[in-house]
């Protein structure tokens, strides 16, 4: 499929960046490394195949790095040559075998620099289906991805056809590694070999720990484990190797010898998904979570309620040229963060802005130019999502010898707590490169939202997860009325609409209350947040006469594991149904509760607005909760960046909270100090025009209580009834 290297036609050869070099030298000396991207997709029955080739010719010829090849020139130097020879990128062929099997052929071929080309594109006839294959190696990841090279494929095909038609793709498994003869899958059968599943979940929690000692019986989470890394593990296993995990599996079962028991497993290949677009280069779709914000942004006339405005304080000097380099290497890397909104006849799109047009738009602010604005100056900006990036950073002005403090101010469409996470990684190693005045590695693209976009718009609304929701919430009693909270008489009662403006408290739970209230979810098979979700669930159940409530929380919203690294806006809210049976124990309620919310994770991809609309309570009516729980584990604006003088440690700078869209929001602040110790914190933010101080002083109260009585009381011996008798 590839001519000799003899066949070659050179052009005059050209200088190479340092990291073409270094990746060069990497798959020279380490190529078992360097991880090539092969993929393929499913070519529709009308598809064109003449304007198919012209098209990736036409992009062959437009990125002429797509086609060169890497060798030593006369004096010792790394250069490349650009070739013009379209046989040594375009294939068209027909095979006998599997197309899994193919690709694993594929994998396994010896790529070499001076030989091939690091993009390669094949049609290819398998058992009466047509099959786009496309190859494409990081030597490239300075100037494309593999993702923009399809979108610049179906542009192209697009423009010559005569009439609107697309490429209408559907990808197989992700790209598949090496594998034995005449194997298929991945899938692994726990019933012939335990010892083997055991060993591919320890691989995992080593991996996601970042701890390569870990042993078959290690407990995840006493190795620094919580639930974002779980739905880590739980989705890599069950995409992977086809694993029927859940979290009330993982909680049950938290050592890779343990958990290896409760696998089940499909026994057969991945499903594969329905046949997604490729939409025009340029735009995508909203996700389902998108298009929701979307609407309660609109809702609120666009107003900066969902800005996140995350601020930190430096202990260290930094370079700010570095960090603007560093902070430039990561938009390139996720896409999502470079995105706009067009509205067109009512349709919202996402649009990503070309790494090559960054220039264009002001999104970094030295210190010398920051005289006079304040945090709460860049909380308070109004995006125009539509004309600008949906990000501004901005290093304060400062004076005295005070350290530096950093605005990071990024509109909510574009990014949720996961992507904080991977933003602050990735950071910290493009400010590590950067401080050595190289560029990041990095060891694979990451794919965009975009293509999550596209792929959920062709498969729709999964039927049968809404369906879970509506058997759980259809019937449930909207909103919360606390009718036992002592009034303020200072307060006159409000009618109408309610306003968004906000205040907030802090409740300290203390230095031991993390040991305390881990060694209670271990006992009860739960987690930490399990725990404290249902103590404030029982401190509002104590000022109602209801016999349950309605609890929002958030979910990941990442349904596959291919996204975990990918920076977007995937949450979504989800609503909880707690029950309340006074003769019930506490212990029973605390079990229930935690199940619920375990078992809802695997259906959280529905948007709550659907939700609503399918139980009888649409969302123009409002949420059909009042309160919002949620934790923050391991914060990731308390940390440092590496740098090649030394680490440059920095602390979050906590926000004001001045407006909210709940009633009443419990943020559980699970903060790691710099000796290692956890403290707890929840910061209650409440509406001012629904409760006074006083009344979240009483709930405040309430919950302390409740607390050290988890501590020290047999909660399966307690029920309700005696529970609330202080």
């Amino acid at each position: 499929m590839f001519l000799q290297a003899s066949d070659i036609c050179e052009e005059t050869p050209s200088s190479v960046t340092d990291y073409e070099e270094r990746i060069w030298l990497l798959q020279l000396q380490q190529p078992e490394e360097v991880s090539r991207s092969i993929s393929a997709w499913k070519l529709s029955e009308d598809i064109n195949l003449d304007a198919l080739e012209g098209a990736i010719l036409k992009v062959i010829e437009d990125v002429p790095s797509l086609s060169c090849r890497y060798d030593f020139n006369d004096e010792g130097e790394v250069v490349k040559y650009y070739v013009r020879d379209e046989n040594f990128s375009l294939s068209t062929f027909s095979i006998e075998v599997e197309i899994p099997h193919y690709l694993s052929q594929r994998a396994a071929f010896d790529w070499q620099a001076d030989q091939h080309p690091p993009c390669y594109a094949a049609i290819v006839y398998a058992l009466q289906e047509r099959i786009l294959v496309l190859e494409y190696h990081p030597i490239l990841g300075e100037i494309t991805s593999l993702e923009g090279i399809i979108d610049k494929i179906t542009q192209q095909y697009q423009l010559l056809l005569t009439k609107d038609n697309s490429i209408y793709t559907s990808p197989f498994e992700r790209p598949l590694e090496p594998s034995q003869e005449n194997q298929s899958t991945n899938n692994v059968s726990p019933s012939e070999d335990a010892d083997s599943v055991a060993n591919l979940i320890l691989d995992e929690f080593r991996s996601v720990l970042h701890e390569p000692n870990l042993s078959l019986e290690d407990d995840f989470f006493d190795w620094g484990g919580h639930s974002l890394l779980a739905t880590r593990v739980i989705g890599k296993l069950n995409q992977n190797y086809g694993f029927e995990l859940n979290f009330n599996d993982f909680f049950r079962s938290a050592t890779a010898k343990a958990l290896a028991l409760q696998v089940s497993s499909t026994n057969s290949t991945l499903s594969q998904q329905a046949e997604p677009i490729l939409h025009h280069a340029d735009s995508a779709p909203l996700t389902l979570a998108q298009d929701f914000l979307w609407q309660a942004y609109s809702g609120y006339d666009f107003s900066p309620i969902y800005n996140l405005p995350f601020a930190i304080t430096f202990l260290n000097e930094v370079d700010e040229s570095t960090f603007y380099k560093a902070f430039e290497d990561v938009l390139i890397r996720h896409s999502g963060l470079r995105t706009q909104f067009q509205v067109q006849k009512g349709e919202v799109t996402q649009k990503i802005v070309s790494s090559d047009d960054l220039s264009d738009y002001k999104w970094f602010w030295r210190s010398d130019e920051s005289d006079g604005i304040t945090l709460s100056d860049e909380a308070g900006y109004k995006f125009d999502l539509t004309q600008e990036l949906p990000l501004r950073v901005r290093f304060m002005a400062r004076s005295g010898g005070k350290p530096q403090v950093l605005s990071m101010l990024v509109h909510h469409m574009v990014i949720d707590e996961w992507s904080l996470n991977t933003i602050m990684q990735d950071l910290s190693k493009a400010y590590l490169s950067r401080s050595s005045d190289e560029l990041p590695y990095w060891s694979e693209p990451v794919p965009s939202i975009s293509e999550f976009a596209r792929s959920q718009a062709q498969q729709g609304v999964n039927a049968d997860h809404l369906r879970y929701w509506t058997k759980q919430l259809e019937g449930a009693s909207k909103g919360l009325n606390l009718v036992h909270l002592e009034p303020d008489p200072s307060r006159q009662e409000k009618t109408g609409s309610i306003s968004s403006s906000a205040e907030w408290a802090e409740l300290n739970l203390g230095l031991d209350a993390f040991s305390k209230l881990t060694t209670v979810a271990r006992q009860y098979q739960t987690s930490l947040f399990g725990v404290l979700y249902s103590a404030i669930a029982l401190s509002l159940h104590s000022y109602s006469d209801s016999d349950e409530v309605v609890i929002g929380t958030s979910a990941s919203g990442r349904t596959e594991a291919n996204f975990f690294d990918t920076v977007g806006y995937f949450t979504t809210m989800v609503a909880h149904r707690v029950r309340f049976n006074q003769h019930r124990s506490v212990a029973g309620l605390v079990t229930s509760v935690s199940e619920q919310i375990n078992d809802s994770m695997s259906y959280a991809d529905i948007p709550i607005n659907l939700i609503q609309e399918a139980v009888g309570c649409p969302i123009e009516e409002g949420l059909m909760f009042d309160v919002y729980v949620h934790i923050h584990s391991n914060n990731a604006l308390n940390g440092a960046l590496k740098s090649a003088s030394g680490d440059l440690f920095y602390q979050q700078i906590p926000p004001e909270k001045n407006d909210s869209m709940f009633g009443l929001h419990f943020e559980i602040m699970d903060d790691v100090l710099p000796n290692g110790e956890h403290s707890l914190r929840i910061i209650i933010t409440y509406q001012r025009e629904r409760y006074s101080k006083s009344q979240i002083e009483q709930l405040s109260s309430r919950l302390s209580q409740i607390l050290n009585r988890v501590y020290v009381d047999d909660l399966q011996d307690l029920a309700l009834e005696q529970f609330y008798s202080y």
